[in-house]
This record gives C-alpha cells, sequence and structure tokens, in this order.
C-alpha cells in the first residue's frame, strides 16, 4: 500500500537511537527524504549513514529538543537543504528518576523532564509552522506513552510530562485544523530500548522479554509513519495506544 510519503519531507527528532532511529528508518522506506536530528551528532550521522547506504536522501542535524535556538537552527537547516518540510516526527524524550517519590525530586530535575519531554515537543512544532503551512500534507507526530493513561508506581514525573502531551496534542490539532495540519501521538507500553532498561537497573542488552510484553521500536515506528502518512489524512488530535490491550483492562477480580 502506498501511504503518500514520497517525496516528502520529514524531520525525526531523536533519530540517532531507539524508536527515532526506526522512525527514520521507515520513512524513508516510504520515500521521504530525512533530517535526522539528535542531540548527539554523531549518532544522527550513523542513522544518516544507514539511510544513504539504502538510496534515501537524508541528512544529519544537531538538535537539543530543550533549546529554542537549537530547535530553530535545526528546522532552517532542514527546509533549506532539503527545500522543504512536510511533516514533523517528535521521538526524542528522556525517563529517568523512575522509582522516587514526590518529595525526593529536586526542581531541577522535574523542570528538565519537562524541559524535554513537553517544550521539546513544542519548539520544533514552533518553528516548522512557517513551512508546515506550505505543505499540502502537514502533519506532526510525536512519542507520548501509556503512562500518560495510567500511571506506573513512583514516576511522578515522566507520567505529568506525558499526560502533558496528550492535551498538548488535542489543542494544537484543533488551533492548526485551519491551516491543514494534523496532530497526532502514540502511546507505547514497555519498548525494548536503552531507556526503560536504565530505569529498572538493567544492562542495555537485558531481554525484557521474559519481564513485560514488549514491542520492538520497529512497532511503534511503524504507526507513528503511518500516523505521519496522507493515509492518515482524516486523523487528527488522535492519541494512538498501543499496549498489547492492557489499558481496557477492568480491575475486576476474575
Amino acid at each position: 500500500m502506498d501511504i503518500g510519503l514520497r517525496d516528502s519531507v520529514a524531520f525525526v527528532t531523536g533519530g540517532g537511537t531507539g524508536i527515532g532511529r526506526c522512525t527514520a528508518l521507515a520513512l524513508a522506506a516510504e520515500g521521504a527524504a530525512v533530517a535526522v536530528a539528535d542531540i548527539h551528532i554523531e549518532s544522527a550521522r550513523a542513522t544518516v549513514a544507514e539511510l544513504t547506504a539504502h538510496g534515501a536522501e537524508a541528512i544529519a542535524v544537531q538538535a537539543d529538543v530543550s533549546d529554542e535556538e537549537s530547535v530553530a537552527d535545526a528546522i532552517a537547516t532542514t527546509a533549506h537543504e532539503l527545500g522543504s518540510l512536510d511533516s514533523l516526527v517528535l521521538c526524542a524524550g528522556i525517563s529517568g528518576l523512575y522509582g522516587r517519590s514526590i518529595d525526593e525530586i529536586s526542581t531541577g530535575e522535574w523542570d528538565r523532564m519537562f524541559d524535554i519531554n513537553v517544550k521539546g515537543q513544542w519548539l520544533p512544532v514552533k518553528h516548522a509552522l512557517p513551512f508546515l503551512r506550505l505543505s499540502s500534507k502537514a502533519s506532526v507526530t510525536i512519542v507520548a506513552s501509556d503512562s500518560a493513561l495510567v500511571a506506573s508506581p513512583l514516576h511522578v514525573p515522566y507520567c505529568a510530562s506525558k499526560g502533558a502531551l496528550i492535551m498538548m496534542v488535542n489543542a494544537m490539532a484543533v488551533d492548526l485544523r485551519g491551516d491543514g495540519i494534523r496532530v497526532n501521538c502514540v502511546c507505547p507500553s514497555v519498548v525494548n530500548t536503552r531507556m526503560p532498561k536504565n530505569d529498572i537497573g538493567l544492562s542495555d542488552d537485558a531481554d525484557l522479554g521474559d519481564r513485560y510484553p514488549i514491542h520492538e521500536p520497529d512497532d511503534i515506528a511503524r504507526y507513528l509513519t503511518f500516523l505521519a502518512s496522507p493515509a492518515a489524512a482524516t486523523i487528527s488530535g488522535h492519541a494512538l495506544v498501543a499496549d498489547f490491550g492492557f489499558v481496557g483492562q477492568s480491575s475486576f477480580p476474575m
């Protein structure tokens, strides 16, 4: 099925590793040119090397999503070098602070969580708007979490930041509808990446599959790519929950 991304331009944050890397690969496989943005430029360049080895058009840009000047420069570079901008797929985010009660968290730690997980999703949209408004297939797709809907214990800052994203997606979808810009998010449960392993104190090569039902990063990349595409043209303001159906399960005893 052709989902309509051929000859479009996508900007992917967190594109150097994990879900972001897989999403950059998925978008390129559908014919999009991809700007791989990451705070670690060498990681972004490694993803770009994979893309260009398969004939895709791609560039690496450094971006600290919590810093406005950095984001503005990355967006401007993308539009200049790739000629346009049709979709943002915002995968950059952090966890951490897991297993700590609310009185054990500093103001600085709380602020950093929201700087990256919330402000870091707003800033790319803010600076991409002049380019997205020129596109006939503009979209913004964000990685949220099932922690926006169901709280994991001792994880208040993360859950709060992801919960804020769902309402931000709704509000932006309403405000940008007249510009023809769709805004959606994906809310996965545990994904087999470094981040949840670090949260629970496992090594990077540990197997999560024997502990929880888990997604592979490619799974989430497919959902993000579909929502970013014209194939999802009538979907906006939507939080797609990918959690193996657990959010729908009643607590009523068996």
